[in-house]
């Protein structure tokens, strides 16, 4: 009887581990599964940072992986839970093939990876060094603008691939909205790479996380300007126009602002002026003001023209002696005479000698007189307008016979 008892709970035991088979196998199958463009994350790339090289930031690289489990598991698990990683560590310069190496969720079995290898491009690493620039989030009044603003640090060295280092044009902070007063505020932000189309870049790496800026919110005020010249022009050139602003916009606290009525600017030096140039203005600041914003270009228009010069030989019975009186006659003993013509290019190519008129003035001299010195003048046809005219010598010796 107690064999027969022993034998029914065996037979039991089986029929139980059967059944429960039967209905693993039916309910919950073992089942395999490709998760496919699982993302390959590069490690120890710093490595490579410490031997002159890099990667190109923008490629991603991705793998299948298959993997065997119970029908439940499988659809528990997504592609996040995957890690893929390519340890670049001791690879060189060029084109290499990286093993994958793959670590899956708890409860599966991994069976393969395709591809088992990525190709990763490995280039030099390229180091240059760009400015921030400072944006706002804030739409700010008109009358109000941020001043009095330091950068720390004022550049960042960029590196990274050839490529992604000449597609950055400069380093962006973005003041978050409602960070300035008009107390100073110190913000820190992290910077951005901008490219030349004035897009973000994640491509490259930046020697600073953190850029500090302080900055105050200030007044903003309109004030008459003053923009005198000094000295002359080159002979070789005429300044035909002088566009200077007549106003300029500041930036101050309210009290500060409220005690200039005006402004002085550096005079602009006529005699460096050889072209048509834009020159930028140096505005004279009282302490704790600056130039507002729409006056990041200021500057004033010097228009000039150039001129060419000619020269003459005036022998001496070429020089006229006029104004002489009744019964007095005269005649000039100095040989000859270089006359310099200046004046516009279209001008001095049309000029003829007999254009000019080279004579000295007797009116004075009443009797005669035996090789005076006298200075010389001219006249010039009609239409005709020159810069200047050079004589040497400039005075001539006349003899006045009665």
């Amino acid at each position: 009887m107690l064999k027969s008892n022993k034998l029914n709970v065996l037979i039991s035991i089986v029929a139980a581990l059967v059944i429960w088979t039967y209905v693993s196998m039916a309910i919950n199958p073992p089942t395999t599964k490709t998760f496919r463009g699982v993302p390959v994350e590069l490690v120890n790339m710093e490595t490579l940072a410490d031997r002159g090289l890099t990667v190109d930031k923008s490629l991603a690289y991705t793998v299948d992986i298959e993997v065997r489990g119970t029908r439940s598991e499988i659809n528990e698990i997504d592609n996040s839970q995957f890690k893929a990683t390519a340890d670049l560590t001791g690879y060189p310069k060029g084109v290499n093939s990286v093993k994958v190496n793959v670590t899956v969720p708890n409860g599966v079995e991994w069976l393969q990876t395709k591809p088992e290898n990525i190709n990763v491009a490995i280039e030099d690493l390229v180091e240059v060094t760009k400015p921030v620039q400072v944006s706002y989030e804030d739409d700010f009044p008109s009358d109000v603008e941020p001043g009095f603003i330091s950068v720390t640090p004022e550049e960042i060295e960029v590196a990274g691939t050839e490529a992604a280092v000449e597609s950055i044009d400069h380093i962006n902070i973005s003041v978050p909205k409602g960070a300035l007063s008009e107390e100073a505020k110190t913000v820190a932000i992290e910077p951005i790479a901008v490219d030349r189309n004035g897009e973000p870049s994640y491509n490259v790496a930046l020697s600073s996380e953190v850029v500090e800026l302080t900055a105050t919110l200030l007044k903003i005020k309109e004030v008459p300007l003053t923009v005198e010249t000094v000295g002359e022009s080159p002979e070789n050139v005429e300044v035909t126009q002088i566009d200077v602003p007549k106003t300029v916009t500041i930036k101050g606290t309210a009290a500060t602002l409220e005690k200039i009525t005006s402004l002085t600017a550096a005079p602009i030096n006529l005699a460096e002026i050889t072209g048509t140039v834009e020159i930028k203005l140096k505005v004279n600041l009282p302490e704790n003001v600056e130039l507002a914003g729409s006056n990041n270009n200021f500057s004033a228009t010097v228009t000039v023209q150039g001129l060419a010069k000619k020269d003459f030989t005036f022998k001496a019975g070429e020089i006229e002696v006029e104004g002489l009186f009744e019964g007095l006659s005269g005649h000039v003993n100095t040989d000859s005479v270089l006359v310099t013509v200046i004046a516009e290019e279209s001008i001095i190519s049309d000029l003829k000698q007999e254009d000019i008129v080279l004579y000295v003035d007797a009116a004075a001299i009443t009797e005669s007189a035996e090789s005076i010195e006298m200075e010389l003048q001219y006249r010039i046809t009609e239409g005709k307008e020159v810069k200047s005219i050079v004589f040497e010598p400039v005075k001539v010796r006349v003899t006045i016979i009665g």
